[in-house]
């Protein structure tokens, strides 16, 4: 009697989580869309497509009202197609946009029971919940962008391999799940390109895997052992999800890498601008898409050193909470910290994490994975870019990977003063989104 009630709460508690934060984003939505003006016009599509400034969901509009190979690719578009063969651009926006809004909403539950699953701490699971759903780059899951779709699918993938990964099953369920993995893992790289951040993700997390078993208590030939089918199931999914659009490309335009040279032509090439680690040149929040990936690498490895030299892993945190206002941009932050903790340590705080347990909660397939697939992102934007950090914040915080890894790596680190650091920047994104719902409804860059 006792466990029912105990998991009928539990229940309550899961779906007032889902249904408090879903309203707030709809509150602040129509607040903001309304107040604007023209805003909700623009999100019905109420104009003609000409006066709409967002151009990547032009360019799927396009796509839905016909087939072609390009930088964009061709599910999202597709299913637009699909559902309602628009005839012109403006029909396919008022397919898409409000379509995209939907499958986000609709992926809410989805995103809390994955994160508390694999997270495994329910108040950082709704700390990362709450980033994902109410931060300033939530705004792209609605407006018609790939990124609704590429996340519910990134949700499912990464809820497959954690039950791959942490239950015994029978060979039925398991090659199930083998092929539900190869199948998204398709969907995935014909949402967006995602071959090259799929590969690094791969040969991160192998490496990873091993370094943590060597340095830590355990086998590691056994521990890796059941994370080479996952990968290998990731990889050929991506190669064939990527393949039957390059094949579409062979047939349209003659090149199977067409996606890849209309990069180039968009401006994307490889570069090394050190002056963007301090001036990105594109909106603020791009900054903190480069340095939150840097710096959960970091961590990582710091605490990989520390397992190393059998020793923990230190650092020092400021007690003053105004220094924290220097987190408008993580690099002056990072030289203030440095500074505090040379020549001011009464005025920081010692922190010590002992590797092996942190290290024991990092160090699964699916986290792993999560971590080099998000930051690679951010990477790419840095090294191939056209002389801005455009959309780096958006390439980062834009799927569910980069809520993974925060929250397994705060859970890991179990520092009070982060998690609550954490909420305050929950709160900042919150204000941040309205902002940007003001921005989209009065046509301002967005990201």
């Amino acid at each position: 009697m006792g466990a029912n009630r105990l998991g009928h709460s539990s229940h309550l508690a899961f779906w007032g989580k889902f249904f408090g934060v879903a309203a707030v984003y709809l509150l602040l939505q129509t607040t903001l869309l309304w107040l604007d003006g023209e805003g909700w016009q623009k999100f019905w599509v109420l104009q003609p497509h000409e006066t709409f400034e967002y151009w990547d969901a032009i360019h799927y509009a396009n796509l839905a009202v016909g087939a072609a190979c390009s930088a964009f690719y061709p599910l999202w578009p597709g299913l637009a197609r699909w559902l309602a063969s628009p005839p012109t651009t403006e029909a396919a926006l008022r397919i898409t946009i409000p379509l995209s809004e939907a499958i986000f909403l609709g992926s809410l539950p989805l995103a809390l029971w994955t994160f508390e699953r694999i997270i495994n701490n329910r108040r950082v699971a709704l700390l990362a919940f709450v980033l994902y759903a109410l931060g300033p780059n939530a705004v792209f899951y609605a407006i018609g962008y790939t990124e609704a779709l590429f996340g519910g699918l990134s949700l499912l993938l990464l809820v497959t391999l954690h039950r791959v990964e942490r239950h015994q099953l029978s060979l039925g369920p398991r090659l199930g799940l083998y092929g539900a993995i190869v199948g998204l893992s398709m969907g995935l790289n014909l949402v967006r390109p995602a071959l090259v951040q799929t590969g690094f993700a791969i040969a991160f997390t192998l490496t990873v895997l091993f370094l943590i078993r060597r340095l830590t208590p355990g086998d590691a030939r056994s521990a890796i052992a059941p994370a080479i089918p996952l990968a290998a199931l990731i990889g050929v999914g991506s190669l064939v999800g990527y393949s039957l659009y390059g094949l579409f490309c062979l047939r349209t335009i003659g090149n199977f890498l067409g996606p890849f040279q209309a990069q180039v032509e968009w401006g994307r090439t490889l570069a090394f601008r050190p002056w963007l680690l301090l001036f990105p040149r594109s909106l603020l929040i791009d900054i903190h898409g480069l340095y939150t990936p840097f710096l959960i690498f970091a961590a990582m490895g710091g605490l990989l050193w520390a397992a190393f030299r059998h020793r923990p892993l230190t650092f020092r945190l400021p007690r003053q909470g105004w220094v924290y206002l220097f987190l408008v941009h993580p690099l002056i932050f990072s030289g203030i910290v440095i500074g505090l903790s040379r020549f001011a340590k009464r005025w920081t705080t010692t922190i010590s994490i002992a590797p092996a347990e942190a290290l024991e909660r990092l160090g699964s397939f699916t986290v792993l994975y999560a971590i080099a697939f998000s930051g690679v992102h951010s990477i790419i934007n840095f090294l191939a870019n056209s002389g801005y950090l455009y959309s780096t914040s958006r390439h980062y915080f834009g799927s569910p990977y980069a809520f993974v890894a925060i929250g397994v790596m705060l859970t890991a680190l179990s520092v009070p003063q982060l998690n609550r650091l954490t909420w305050v920047i929950a709160g900042a994104g919150l204000l941040w989104l309205g902002e940007q719902w003001w921005h989209y409804g009065s046509g301002r860059w967005l990201g």
